[in-house]
């Protein structure tokens, strides 16, 4: 392969990553970004625009190719194509459609039974939520693809090797799915977490730091290992379980999951069972939530005991992986307001002597954070460099 080709594209995937993370710009600011002549960055817009990538100005036209007007912007065009992402949650189904431009542009949310979980049904599901949230949409270019995020260990070939709060084990989810969706041109399969913590750091103008952890808190507890903006997976793919820690020899609850591990205390269903425990009768999170607001007794001492095993969780992590950040996200994270001081009291008492305490931040995602996620990793899967193009195939296969 020449190299001015391989170089050329290498700037087209810098180019359009650009205009992603800090958006709208005009051909010279993108070219002082790239560190590339006017006239390279000019030549590059062109041949995006044509593949009706990119347009410049409100009302110019992507395939018209009218380029070089002063003052007008190049942005991505939006229309370009669909990225499908899919929130596979414990009692919970989220389908949410990317554009081009990463943003939101349609979203379906539906809850179901935790007795209906067979992988059949729901795979029928996610196909009926699919085809319906892409009749609401406008026209688009293409689909991209649909990916399924799930609350359990991915292995690299997408299929379920253990879901436990789901019942699944070793299940292939895609092709089911792939049955009901044939026009799909790309079905991939994700951990939750993960995706979670693609769609916090996916569409920011700043990298993330050397080393940080994503917390997803809902019927269980999954997370995600970012160093450098990379997902560190383990030699399974299955890196993350923070929720399989050993805190205690029994938890708040029973779970189909490891006794006494974190999730068993500081899960969807542990809080409700210590709420029982304490004297109290709340029914999922949000009602338990108003009656912390109320102050109410038995929802306070369920919070001290949630913020205590937390900390306890979270110091385990920061002995170990000593990150610079925790981001907190998913329904149950919203207690973390409620407690701060407690999370992080428990946390000094149980780190290392002299270890700083890394930021504990709370995601501004609402529910569909692993499917915007799982929307987002089809995203960045299309703009990332093509390694036929810049190594050649002869190289790629000889390695």
């Amino acid at each position: 392969m020449s190299m001015p080709r391989a170089v050329r594209h290498i700037n087209e995937i810098r180019a359009l990553e650009a205009l992603l993370r800090r958006g709208a710009m005009s051909r010279a600011d993108l070219a002082r970004q790239l560190g590339l002549t006017r006239s390279t960055a000019s030549s590059i817009v062109n041949t995006l625009a044509l593949e009706g990538l990119v347009i410049e100005g409100d009302e110019q036209d992507a395939r018209d190719n009218r380029a070089g007007r002063p003052g007008t912007l190049v942005r991505l065009r939006g229309e370009h194509g669909l990225f499908i992402g899919v929130d596979l949650g414990v009692g919970r189904l989220s389908v949410v459609a990317l554009d081009f431009a990463a943003r939101v542009v349609g979203e379906r949310h539906e809850t179901f039974a935790t007795t209906e979980c067979e992988p059949e049904r729901l795979a029928a599901r996610v196909a009926d939520e699919v085809q319906a949230l892409q009749r609401t949409l406008g026209d688009h270019d293409r689909l991209h693809g649909i990916c399924v995020a799930v609350p359990g260990a991915v292995d690299r070939d997408g299929r379920v090797m253990r879901a436990p709060l789901l019942g699944w084990r070793d299940v292939a989810i895609l092709p089911m799915i792939a049955a009901r969706l044939p026009q799909a041109p790309l079905l991939t399969a994700e951990n939750d977490a993960n995706a979670f913590a693609m769609a916090e750091v996916y569409r920011q103008p700043a990298r993330p730091g050397p080393m940080e952890l994503y917390v997803f808190l809902d019927a269980g507890l999954g997370g995600a290992i970012l160093a450098g903006g990379a997902t560190l997976r383990g030699h399974g793919g299955y890196a993350g379980e923070f929720g399989h820690i050993l805190v205690g020899q029994e938890g708040f609850v029973d779970m189909a999951t490891l006794p006494g591990s974190l999730e068993t205390f500081v899960g969807r269903e542990a809080v409700l069972a210590r709420h029982r425990f304490h004297g109290g009768g709340a029914g999922d999170i949000a009602e338990f939530l108003a009656l912390l607001e109320t102050g109410e007794v038995a929802a306070q001492a369920t919070l001290a005991d949630w913020a205590q095993y937390l900390g306890l969780g979270l110091a385990a992590l920061v002995n170990i992986l000593d990150p610079g950040r925790i981001v907190l996200g998913g329904p149950v994270a919203a207690l973390f307001s409620h407690c701060r001081e407690a999370v992080t009291s428990s946390m000094a008492r149980h780190v290392l002597s002299g270890q700083p305490l890394p930021d504990i931040v709370l995601s501004e995602l609402g529910q569909g954070g692993p499917a915007i996620g799982a929307a987002c990793l089809l995203h960045k899967r299309l703009l990332s460099v093509d390694q036929e193009i810049v190594f050649g195939a002869e190289s790629l296969t000889s390695r």
